[in-house]
């Protein structure tokens, strides 16, 4: 018997090619989605909980929408028994949900229910921390859906399948008008056809629409687009020009000089034409540089990535198609779309071979990606095993970036000792590689540590050095993470009105560039509620409710968490019992405690002072 399962849209179970019978009870869709997209299996009592806390016998209501369940699935094998809940699904059976979240974007984009709402038309009368939790999947799916979209169009662009990354594209932008990544990818798609006309026509609908909705100007990278793929240059094809190129392009790069760089690196990439493997090589170059070098190109950076592994893949180059694919997973964490993060990097493991350098790179942003999303134990694993493949191989700029987020793991759970350890480890490893474009980052968090500490004026050197350097470098998450400490040095000093003013330079400075790392906006955007709170701002209400929904789009469980242990400071009376349904799967001891507390812990406490 094969089994699809569709939860995106109305929900329905087709049972070899046969809609079966909706189950009786709006429950057992509700228990169906909660253990299809849980990670850890629940407890009875707490799915009991979750969903029948006004039954007479919760637990015998378990146990009938269980067996509905069981029945719609087709047998008592489908769930498994015990004192945890877990499904137990034939290997032919295809739930929704989960391929979008792990499956390809080809299989992903042509799922019947994308972008449609989880369990739509499904309403159950379930506690306030089911409701909760629904509410942020539905945000987070439709994310994901957003993410497939761009990542399949993408993927078509760089097989040559133009039609399709237009339709693909035309739909991501139909699903999020306002998002300027979504008119950059259309515009390249249109590009890639060759049809001039109807570049310009989406061009100028494009800058109609920024300019009545929103009053601004179309982005510069709009027009960038338009350029790509209408006339492909032809260099020599020369193994000798590609990499005299390449060298010039990178040299220009680290002086500072980004446009000429990423000028020379296309050359490069001309100069290759013809040749796969090498043409692979400085497509990742120029990939790696616009994610990575410049500000606000993420999306001409995918570009280049996708066709990185459209040529690797070509001339057999599993080594750089495993640097690609960590590539763009690592656009995806920046952009917060995290299960699509690891299906590329999962990707790249296996490609990665027995690289100990880029295997180190892999498990350093999945930790990342782990650490995001708040399971900090799982990230941890990862973090021992990249470090100890960068001290395998000597690589000190590595081993300082892991180190930084090892440090950022142990500051949000509060073991300020071990932060501070491992946050001067990496910092001094920065300043002897003399990785200035970097150096911040550390030293931000280090200030933080020092701050919490009571050291506020070693903190205000520290926290004042990252960030007058974060924008020496032009960096807006090294100045985010520099203007967010200055905030709450600002509130150690007792003046909590000129920290909510830093906060909101620090949320302006995260939105002048659209690659910033989202969660770091998030952790702004939780500092500021954590003020306004403290000193009842008027605007504090609407500031918690934007972090919530911030932290529900993108999955950030631990910020969503926060969010609602602020509404409950505030008066919600239902927002302890959200917050802790959305915990469980938040493996942070700290958090844990203040769910324990009468409040969040007092201001004073928090910056290190009082």
């Amino acid at each position: 018997m094969t089994v699809e399962a569709r939860l995106l849209g109305p929900p329905l179970v087709v049972r070899d090619g046969t809609v079966y019978a909706a189950p009786r009870g709006k429950k057992v869709w509700a228990l169906f989605a909660y253990l299809a997209l849980t990670e850890q299996p629940p407890t009875r009592q707490h799915l009991a909980e979750l969903l029948f806390p006004d039954a007479d016998d919760p637990s015998s209501a378990l146990r009938w929408n269980l067996s509905e369940l069981r029945r719609l699935l087709g047998g008592p094998e489908t769930i498994g028994s015990g004192t945890t809940v877990a499904l137990r699904l034939p290997i032919d059976t295809t739930i929704d949900v989960h391929v979008l979240q792990a499956g390809t974007s080809a299989d992903a984009v042509a799922l019947p229910g994308l972008g449609r709402e989880l369990l739509e038309g499904v309403h159950v009368d379930a506690s306030p921390g089911f409701a909760a939790w629904l509410l942020g999947e539905r945000r987070r799916l439709r994310s994901l859906g957003n993410a497939v979209l761009r990542e399949g169009a993408l993927r078509a662009i760089a097989g040559g399948n133009v039609q399709t990354a237009v339709e693909l594209a035309t739909r991501l932008v139909g699903a999020d008008p306002l998002d300027e990544d979504a008119h950059v990818l259309l515009v390249r798609a249109f590009a890639a056809t060759g049809d001039e006309a109807a570049v310009q026509d989406q061009l100028t609908a494009s800058a109609e629409l920024f300019r009545v909705e929103l009053g601004e100007d179309i982005a510069p990278e709009l027009y960038t687009a338009a350029r790509i793929g209408t006339t492909p240059a032809r260099g020599p094809g020369t193994r000798v020009a590609a990499e005299a190129h390449r060298e010039s392009g990178e040299a220009a790069l680290g002086a500072g000089a980004l446009a000429l760089g990423l000028d020379e690196l296309r050359a490069a990439v001309d100069a290759a034409a013809g040749d796969h493997a090498l043409q692979a090589t400085m497509l990742l170059a120029l990939g790696s540089a616009l994610v990575h070098a410049a500000h606000s190109r993420d999306e001409d950076g995918s570009a280049a990535l996708h066709r990185t592994i459209a040529a690797a893949d070509e001339a057999g180059d599993g080594k750089t198609s495993a640097a690609a694919h960590r590539e763009l997973g690592y656009v995806e964490l920046l952009r917060a779309d995290y299960a699509r993060a690891m299906v590329w990097l999962q990707r790249a493991e296996e490609l990665a071979g027995d690289d100990a350098l880029e295997r180190s790179r892999i498990r350093s942003v999945r930790a990342a990606v782990l650490g995001d999303m708040g399971k900090h134990e799982l990230a941890d694993i990862e973090f021992d095993a990249a470090i100890a493949l960068a001290d395998e191989v000597g690589h000190e700029r590595q081993r300082a970036w892991a180190g930084t987020l090892v440090g950022r793991g142990h500051l949000l759970r509060d073991d300020i000792a071990m932060a501070e350890v491992a946050l001067e480890d990496a910092w001094s490893r920065a300043r002897a590689e003399r990785w200035t474009a970097f150096v911040s980052f550390p030293e931000s968090l280090l200030g933080e540590v020092w701050l919490r500490a009571g050291e506020i004026d070693r903190a205000a050197d520290a926290l004042e050095h990252a960030f007058t350097l974060g924008c020496s470098v032009n960096d807006a998450c090294w100045e985010a993470y520099g203007a967010r400490g200055i905030g709450l040095l600002h509130a150690a000093r007792g003046d909590l009105e000129g920290g909510i003013a830093a906060m909101d330079d620090a949320l302006a400075r995260c939105l002048r560039q659209r690659d910033t790392h989202r969660w770091i906006r998030a952790y702004v955007m939780e500092a500021r509620c954590a003020l306004g709170v403290a000193v009842r701002h008027p605007m504090v209400g609407a500031w918690v409710t934007e972090l919530a929904s911030f932290a529900g789009h993108t999955g950030m469980r631990e910020f969503a968490v926060r969010a609602y242990l602020y509404q409950r400071d505030l008066g919600d009376p239902d927002a302890l019992e959200a917050a802790r349904a959305l915990a469980v799967e938040v493996q942070n001891p700290h958090l844990h405690e203040l769910l324990d507390a009468e409040e969040m812990p007092r201001l004073e406490q928090l910056i290190g002072v009082g």
